[in-house]
């Protein structure tokens, strides 16, 4: 597969959409007044860091779901279109939350392409070197999958505290993988991060179900497949991570932004 030829284009036409809708309740007083995506670091947002990584691909349309605390985003969100050109971001707004797998449903006669990058709002990803993770899943996406997960081993993910989310099935750049069980070894991590293509969601009778539903049916089909990035993932999921976020940040010097 070539993939260096495709790292320097611009993903003009492609479009993405960020998960802001969940409460954040591990977070406790950080989402007391604003909803988890709003929470800064670097005095920057989770939100905004992640609207920056997509503009530096030339994504030029992002959907962001709102439903806790929808007004704190909303107004970032006017704020950011005001200051920024792209991405164009479009709200959609759920009244009574739908999970993760129903929010990007509901949202997709939003989309005009038939695969969508999707990323968890409470997910950073730091650049290795050479490479964008937002490049990475693209290039290497292809029409035979359903979704494509991009996958971090355990000692690049900050914040994390499990055993691994995911097993992979052999040793190529691009590989059908499956559920890990509490038995297996210790498996990748899940960054929050993957394209999805809108057929598997509408074939989904349900509007409210997770993301996890999605995977379990791609799985079935052996349709589902993930890339291994060596960039860091932060996953800013209750104060702990948080605070390991930033002290990753400080101790090693390192940018987001």
């Amino acid at each position: 597969m070539e993939i260096e030829g495709k790292r320097s284009k611009l993903l003009v036409s492609e479009e993405a959409m960020i998960l802001a809708a969940g409460r954040g309740n591990r977070m406790r007083y950080f989402t007391k007044y604003i909803a988890k995506p709003l929470i800064k670091i670097e005095n920057k947002s989770l939100l905004e860091l992640n609207l920056i990584k997509l503009s530096s691909t030339g994504i030029k349309k992002c959907i962001i779901n709102t439903s806790y605390k929808h007004l704190s985003v909303k107004k970032f969100i006017k704020t950011y279109n005001f200051r920024k050109k792209y991405p164009k971001i479009i709200v959609s707004n759920e009244t009574n939350r739908l999970e993760t797998g129903g929010g990007v449903k509901n949202a997709l006669q939003k989309f005009t392409r038939e695969k969508v990058l999707v990323i968890n709002g409470d997910s950073l990803i730091i650049n290795s070197s050479c490479t964008c993770p937002i490049k990475n899943l693209y290039n290497y996406f292809s029409d035979y999958m359903d979704i494509l997960l991009l996958l971090v081993p355990k000692k690049n993910a900050i914040g994390y505290s499990g055993n691994g989310d995911f097993l992979r099935s052999s040793n190529c750049e691009v590989f059908n993988i499956k559920r890990k069980k509490i038995l297996d070894k210790s498996g990748l991590v899940f960054t929050g991060w993957q394209i999805i293509k809108k057929d598997i969601l509408n074939s989904i009778s349900k509007d409210i179900f997770s993301l996890n539903l999605a995977y379990n049916l791609a799985e079935k089909e052996k349709k589902l497949y993930g890339i291994v990035y060596d960039g860091t993932f932060l996953h800013i999921g209750n104060p702990k991570s948080y605070l390991l976020a930033r002290n990753h940040l400080k101790k090693n010097n390192l940018k987001l932004s």
